[in-house]
């Protein structure tokens, strides 16, 4: 029995192998069509504190402060907007501080002009306000060629030297001087920056500026401006169809005359810090770039 079963086997598989030839085998076929692959886009807009949105190089400056004094806040509020779609990692933004200028404005009550050694910065030649006035055009057009440049009554005194003040008897105090300040971006060194960051916030909820509650503004950097130029610092993440609010404020600090060495005055007397007469009229002028970069690998 056992014979007969095992040559039914062998039969079988005989006859499989002969016919196989005319036989269709199972199959099946799908097509994958119109794939399609579409890269995101990254968006970042600047907008002021009324809404205003720019872009590119429409972005206009936010700073345009005259008349600062001593001891004073200047501040400006700008939205940084991500308008981009796509991403699995959000993207970071950051800000660059870059090409900071200092000169000096022409002061709306001449005292008179001074010329000042390039090297040594001392005041080596000065021309009075009426004789300035006596000039010719011409002469005074070379006077500025060669270097002359006006200053303030307090101005002089605290570059050039002479009565700064009075003592607690009430007499006069007369100072050296601390040479000619401000032409290389001294005033740079003594403008506190500070920069505050809130959110992010979906466009939709982002609540106006002064709607921010105390609590929800991060610190991120301070220091004088001098020191930020050409850093890049980071502000956070941004994601996508979300914006974040920039809280900067520049404060003009004052200048003990110990800055320089000097002890003329008491540390508590209002006369201590007559150098800062030497930054009258002066001007700091500083482009702001922000960038938005989608890196996997931030720091």
């Amino acid at each position: 029995m056992k014979n007969i079963l095992l040559s039914v086997v062998v039969v079988a598989a005989l006859v499989g192998a002969g016919v196989g030839g005319t036989l269709a085998g199972f199959s099946d076929y799908e097509v994958s069509e119109e794939n399609f692959f579409q890269t995101g886009a990254l968006d970042l807009t600047v907008s002021d504190y009324l809404g205003k949105e720019y872009n590119g190089e429409e972005v206009p400056a936010f700073w345009e402060i005259s008349d600062a004094w001593p001891c004073c806040d200047k501040s400006v509020f700008f939205d940084l907007e991500n308008w981009g779609q796509g991403f699995q990692v959000q993207p970071y933004i950051y800000m660059h501080i870059k090409n900071v200028e200092c000169g000096w404005v022409w002061p709306k009550q001449l005292y008179m002009m001074v010329l000042c050694d390039p090297v040594t910065k001392e005041c080596i030649d000065e021309i009075t306000a009426l004789e300035w006035e006596r000039m010719t055009p011409d002469e005074q057009e070379e006077a500025l060629d060669e270097g002359f440049r006006p200053v303030t009554e307090p101005e002089y005194v605290a570059e050039c030297g002479g009565i700064a003040g009075e003592d607690v008897n009430g007499d006069p105090v007369e100072v050296p001087g601390i040479g000619c300040f401000g032409d290389c971006c001294e005033l740079a060194e003594h403008i506190g920056v500070m920069i505050w960051v809130a959110g992010p916030w979906p466009h939709e909820d982002k609540p106006a500026y002064d709607e921010v509650a105390d609590d929800e503004w991060t610190l991120v950097y301070s220091d004088k401006l001098s020191e930020l130029e050409c850093w890049e610092f980071e502000l956070g993440q941004l994601p996508n169809c979300q914006g974040i609010w920039v809280h900067m404020s520049l404060h003009l600090q004052d200048i003990p005359e110990a800055y320089f060495d000097m002890d003329f005055f008491p540390d508590d007397s209002k006369w201590d810090h007559w150098p800062t007469n030497a930054l009258q009229k002066d001007y700091v002028e500083f482009d702001m770039s922000f960038e938005l970069l989608q890196n996997r690998y931030v720091p």
